[in-house]
Parts: C-alpha cells; structure tokens; sequence
C-alpha cells in the first residue's frame, strides 16, 4: 500500500514516531513537502469504540441477535456501554466489508466441496 499525504497527497512521506490513546497505538508521519503531520486511515478513523469491539457487534447481530440484545451483550460481557442507534450505525457503515468477506467465504467454501 503506498502512502501519500492526507493534505497536499505528496509521496514524499517519513515516519514519525507513535500516537498513542485509549484504543491503541497507530504510526505517525510527517510530510516533507507540507510539513503536516497525519495518521493513516485504516477505516476506524475518529470512532470512540475499539475494532474489536465493532466488529463483535457486527459479528453478534448478524448472528441473529437484536440490537437490544446486542447492546446488552456488550454492556453485560465487556463493560461496553453503546447505544442501539450506534450498533446500527456500524452495521450500516461497515456492512460492505462484510458482504465482501461473506461472498469470499462462499467462494472458498465452493471450491473446497468441488
């Protein structure tokens, strides 16, 4: 994957150093032509909630779980506290990766049966 500036798009990237928070430690760089500093985008990009977490309530609903349910989960099993409007927002965001995945597997599946 090749890296380019979030502000001026330059291939003229370095790295430097860490950003660290509560969900973890994401790499930083520094462009030389604009001088600006920026974060890769991995998808998450300024969600309060870990990846971990997301994905598990994806995972949980699409298992069959209610919204409601799954926020119960959540909050019971991992402290989590989020709201039913918030899982569906996920759900919405991230449901084309996970369509993608789905097709994928069913690919794989086929294959292995033939």
């Amino acid at each position: 994957m090749e890296i380019k500036c979030s502000k001026c798009k330059s291939k003229d990237i370095m790295k430097q150093g860490f950003r660290n928070n509560n969900l973890g430690k994401k790499q930083k760089y520094l462009c030389n032509n604009c001088r600006a500093w920026f974060i890769v985008d991995d998808g998450f990009k300024k969600m309060r909630y870990r990846k971990k977490d997301i994905a598990r309530a994806i995972s949980l609903h699409n298992k069959g779980l209610s919204l409601f349910d799954v926020k119960d989960h959540l909050w019971q099993h991992d402290g989590i506290k989020v709201t039913k409007r918030t899982i569906s927002q996920w759900i919405k965001k991230y449901s084309i990766f996970l369509k993608s995945n789905k097709s994928a597997r069913a690919d794989i599946k086929r294959k292995t049966a033939s």
